[in-house]
């Protein structure tokens, strides 16, 4: 899949205080692994990437779905370390956001955490969520759910929250517009 650099160009938080991230999750029932995958785009359009997995027994039973949750919440707290004051989560779980807004009951013991510190953290930082469609060729959405496929494998675990200084922009300022 192929995306021009004048279409990613047009992908811009609506505001100089903003990012959006698009979050996916992944599961390998094999190894028993979930992982999330997070692509995150400024104000200026640099884009930036960061994965991670997992195997906890107990959240490993939500397979991707804890993946989900994680690169929901990566996502918050990436923006805040980065003096972000608000994201705009895209996603393709709707459990992200009704969790968080209450329009779903969270039922277990990580959903009902994972809601919990969102919206704490959401006193701090304004979290819209925009939910797109799974696997239609939505550009960054499909870079999350690859980047969250190939944490998978190993023990990554969830990496440490970088300032952006501290990381390389993907493949310029927009990107190479080419998932491989």
């Amino acid at each position: 899949m192929s995306i021009s650099i004048k279409e990613m160009n047009t992908i811009r938080p609506k505001a100089p205080d903003q990012i959006i991230a698009y979050v996916d999750g992944s599961y390998d029932h094999s190894i028993r692994h979930y992982a999330f995958g997070c692509v995150f785009i400024l104000p200026d359009g640099r884009v930036y990437t960061e994965n991670g997995n997992g195997d906890n027994p107990d959240s490993a039973a939500l397979r991707n779905v804890t993946g989900e949750m994680l690169g929901a919440m990566f996502a918050v707290r990436f923006a805040m370390v980065n003096g972000f004051r608000g994201i705009e989560i895209r996603y393709d779980y709707e459990g992200i956001e009704k969790w968080v807004t209450g329009a779903w009951k969270s039922k277990t013991e990580l959903t009902q955490k994972y809601a919990q510190a969102m919206r704490k953290w959401a006193t701090g930082v304004e979290i819209i969520f925009t939910k797109v469609t799974a696997h239609t060729n939505v550009y960054y959405n499909e870079m999350a759910d690859k980047l969250a496929k190939e944490a998978l494998p190993g023990n990554k675990g969830v990496p440490a929250i970088r300032k952006i200084g501290e990381m390389e922009p993907l493949g310029g300022m927009y990107g190479t517009g080419e998932i491989e």
